[in-house]
C-alpha cells in the first residue's frame, strides 16, 4: 500500500511537470506534446543522473526533513531566558566554549580639569569563557523509513518529544547559570512559615512577602545596571504572590484585569514570567546541579534581572539518523545542540533572587 502511494505521488509530479512543460511550449511555439516531453525528460535526468557533490546540499530526505522541523521546535516557549543578551546563535554541536573579550575596568573621570596633559590610565582587558554544553537525547527507533517520510502526524510526533526534552534541558541549564548571583543579592523570604510544595524537599519555607520584593528592587537599584527588568516566578511563590492584596487588588493597583485573570503582569517595574519552578538552591543558597537528585532541604528562589546582565549562546540543532539498522529493523534518530549562560560581569551585578527562608 505504502509503494503504491508513493508510486502514485510520483506519478503526480511528472504529470503537473508534463503539463508545465505543454504550457511553456505553446508560449514559444513549440509543439506541446514535445516540450512536455523534454521537460519530464529533464526532470528524470535531474533525479537520476545528478550525482551529490562536496559541500552542496544533496541531502538525504528523512534527514532534511527532522533537520527542517526540529530546528523551530527546540525552543517554542521557555521565552524568560530570551530576555538576556544573545551573544551567538547557530553554534555547531562542536563548539564547547565561546569567548567574550570584553575590558575588565572603567576608565576614571574628573571635574573641572586644571592640569594638563590628563593622567594617561590603561584598562585592563579580560577574557570571559562560556561553558557551552552539549544536551543530546538517547536514541529512538524510527520504525519504517517510508512511513516517516509520508505520514507527517507520527514524524511530528517523535520531533517534538525530543524537542520537549531538550527544550526541558536548555530550561534547566539557562536557570542553573541565571541563579548563580552574588550572595550579597540573594533575599531571603519573610512571611509565615509555609510547608514545602516541591517533590522530595520537607520541613518548612518561609512565604514571600511585599517587603521582600522591595528590598530585591532595592539591592537592584544600588547596582545601577540599565535596562528593563524581567523576572521569572515559580508555581508556589506565585500562589504566594496572588494572596498579597497589594499585587492584585484593582483598587491599588488600578488594573482591573489583573483580578478578573489572577494575572501579575509587572510588578514594581518588573514584567514577570510564571513556570512549573524558577530557579532552585541548596541550603547553602548555592544553584542546584542541572538534573541532581532531590535535597530534603532544597529551596525555591525568584529571580530578577537586567538583560545585559547575563549573555547567553544558542546552538544549532542537529539531528543523527541511522538509516536501515538490521538489528533494529528500521531507522535510527536522535538530536543534539550546544548551549550555554553565563552572569556577563564578574561582580554578578545585574541578578537578584529572592530565596525560601
Amino acid at each position: 500500500m505504502k509503494n503504491l502511494l508513493l508510486l502514485g505521488q510520483l506519478l503526480c509530479t511528472l504529470l503537473l511537470t508534463a503539463l508545465l512543460g505543454s504550457v511553456v511550449a505553446s508560449a514559444i511555439g513549440v509543439a506541446p506534446e514535445t516540450g512536455a516531453a523534454a521537460v519530464v525528460v529533464l526532470q528524470v535526468l535531474r533525479l537520476v543522473l545528478v550525482a551529490p557533490q562536496a559541500g552542496v546540499a544533496f541531502e538525504d530526505p528523512l534527514t532534511t526533513i527532522f533537520t527542517r522541523e526540529l530546528q523551530p521546535l527546540l525552543f517554542p516557549d521557555n521565552s524568560f531566558y530570551k530576555q538576556t543578551h544573545a551573544l551567538a546563535t547557530g553554534v555547531g554541536v562542536d563548539a564547547a566554549f565561546y569567548e567574550i573579550p570584553q575590558e575588565s575596568q572603567a576608565p576614571s573621570a574628573v571635574i573641572d580639569p586644571t592640569t594638563w596633559p590628563l593622567q594617561v590610565e590603561e584598562l585592563e582587558g579580560d577574557n570571559n569563557i562560556v561553558g557551552l554544553n552539549l544536551l543530546a537525547t538517547k536514541p529512538t527507533r524510527l520504525g519504517d523509513r517510508e512511513l516517516l517520510e509520508v505520514a507527517y502526524d507520527k514524524r511530528s510526533s517523535t520531533l517534538r518529544l525530543h524537542s520537549d526534552v531538550l527544550d526541558n534541558l536548555v530550561a534547566q541549564v539557562a536557570l542553573n547559570r541565571m541563579s548563580a548571583v552574588d550572595s550579597a543579592a540573594i533575599i531571603p523570604t519573610t512571611g509565615a512559615d509555609a510547608a514545602a510544595s516541591l517533590a522530595g524537599r520537607t520541613g518548612t519555607r518561609k512565604k514571600i512577602t511585599k517587603a521582600d520584593f522591595v528590598k530585591a528592587n532595592e539591592v537592584l537599584d544600588r547596582m545601577e545596571m540599565q535596562g528593563p527588568r524581567f523576572g521569572l516566578i515559580g508555581a508556589t511563590q506565585y500562589a504566594e504572590l496572588l494572596m498579597i492584596e497589594d499585587f492584585i487588588d484593582y483598587n491599588k493597583t488600578g488594573n482591573a484585569g489583573m483580578l478578573a485573570t489572577g494575572a501579575i503582569g509587572e510588578i514594581l517595574g518588573t514584567k514577570f514570567y510564571k513556570r512549573s519552578t524558577a530557579g532552585i538552591y541548596t541550603a547553602a543558597n548555592a544553584p542546584k546541579a542541572v538534573q541532581a537528585a532531590a535535597a530534603a532541604d532544597d529551596k525555591e528562589g525568584l529571580l530578577i534581572w537586567t538583560p545585559m546582565a547575563i549573555g547567553r549562546v544558542e546552538g544549532a540543532v542537529k539531528p543523527y539518523i541511522n538509516a536501515g539498522q538490521a538489528q533494529y529493523l528500521g531507522d535510527i534518530m536522535n538530536a543534539a545542540v550546544r548551549f550555554g549562560m553565563k552572569l556577563m560581569r564578574n561582580d554578578k551585578k545585574g541578578v537578584v533572587a529572592i530565596v525560601q527562608g
